[in-house]
């Protein structure tokens, strides 16, 4: 089963006050507040007004820049991030804004620019820290992102995202615990957060602590009962604990909620899979390759259904692929092996249960069955020495 937990990305912006001008106390906060149609407006009056000075100027270019972020007009919004930084180039927030939107857009190398230099003008910015920290994270640079977010947490302790965060970096490097007491911490400084609670019974359910976990997500469910992620990983807690019935009408929900994401579909189609119930398995596995036809995983899925239903060909054309995608794939090999064995491609098989026995030496099923293609192509010395080092390993081998 996959499960990940959820990584809280802001746009923030300022909240300034009221100068003696002719901008009036509503404009400013429209300007500040929530609703994006309302700060366009407010921050626009505010631009436009001939009492503003560059400095307010450029800090309402970037609530509005947020605004129309929120509203999905991005070119709007970069033009307005581009002319806070021109206005007041000391604006860090606005450096800091622009890299978010850069890193949404893709473009690596513009976005740490930005936050680098969004930090270099203010090196208390907890936000700039916040948003730099959220893009080494992304980039697979834990390290880099705790350390930031580090930063962040010291210039701002009450910062709920810089701890949620941070507790997601934690529970990537494996350090459950860790992570726990930073969505601790976030709980504590807003109990009605609903992510905190949802990445909280991610990393309990990576110690195995399935019912606590059960719990999280049921509060995430309750405080947002739109959350197609609480819902999957609850499936995945539930399915944990054995209990098939309940992690299935939890998947059915997540999909009713968001039929767009190919993981669910995965994770359903695994359960399925396991029950033997290989139709339904495998109609799930293509609707996860359907939506995303780059998966490896559900690939070399949909092949272990094929190949328990008898239809070899098939599955092999799949591991083939989920090979192709993605050669560190476990179990891929050796699956796709125990094909070779039974259509008689024995030498083939051999060869792939060496490549999955390089990435796991201790892997006694491969290890059996390059014994029993060993001895298939007469190497009976050989293949008796595999079957009786796999025994060694799990004496149920085999049998």
């Amino acid at each position: 089963m996959r499960s990940k937990a959820i990584l809280l990305i802001s746009f923030l912006g300022f909240a300034f006050a009221l100068p003696a001008a002719a901008q009036t106390d509503e404009q400013f906060k429209q300007c500040n507040g929530p609703e994006p149609a309302l700060a366009i407006l407010g921050c626009t009056a505010v631009i436009e007004s001939r009492d503003s000075k560059p400095p307010l100027q450029s800090r309402a270019l970037v609530n509005r820049g947020n605004a129309y972020v929120t509203r999905g007009q991005l070119d709007r919004a970069v033009a307005d991030f581009d002319r806070a930084v021109m206005l007041d180039a000391k604006n860090s927030t606005a450096f800091a804004a622009r890299g978010a939107y850069h890193q949404a857009q893709g473009d690596s190398t513009k976005a740490l620019a930005d936050f680098n230099q969004a930090i270099g003008i203010n090196p208390r910015d907890a936000n700039a820290f916040l948003q730099r920290a959220n893009f080494h994270l992304i980039a697979g640079e834990a390290d880099r992102a705790l350390a930031d977010y580090d930063a962040s947490i010291r210039l701002d302790s009450k910062n709920v995202l810089a701890y949620v965060n941070r507790g997601e970096a934690h529970r990537v490097q494996g350090e459950d615990d860790r992570a726990i007491a930073d969505f601790d911490a976030a709980l504590k400084l807003d109990p009605s957060f609903a992510a905190a609670y949802d990445n909280r019974g991610v990393a309990l359910t990576g110690k195995g602590e399935y019912d606590r976990a059960i719990a999280d997500f049921g509060n995430a469910i309750r405080l947002d009962p739109k959350s197609v992620s609480a819902y999957s990983h609850r499936a995945i807690a539930y399915e944990s604990k054995g209990i098939h019935d309940r992690a299935l009408a939890d998947f059915a929900t997540a999909i009713g909620l968001n039929p767009d994401d190919p993981a669910i579909y995965a994770n359903r189609g695994n359960i399925y899979l396991e029950q033997n119930d290989l139709d339904r398995a495998i109609a799930d596995f293509n609707h996860a390759i359907m939506i995303d036809a780059m998966d490896a995983q559900a690939f070399n899925n949909r092949g272990s259904a094929y190949a328990k239903k008898g239809d070899l060909t098939r599955a092999l054309a799949d591991f083939d692929m989920a090979i192709r995608l993605n050669p560190r794939l476990p179990n891929a090999f050796a699956n796709r092996g125990l094909v070779l064995v039974k259509t008689g491609q024995d030498g083939r098989a051999i060869a792939d249960f060496n490549a999955a026995l390089a990435a796991n030496p201790k892997d006694a099923l491969s290890l059996y069955n390059r014994g029993v293609a060993k001895q298939k192509t007469g190497d009976s010395v050989g293949g008796d020495v595999d079957v009786i080092a796999a025994r060694a390993i799990d004496s149920n081998v085999g049998k």
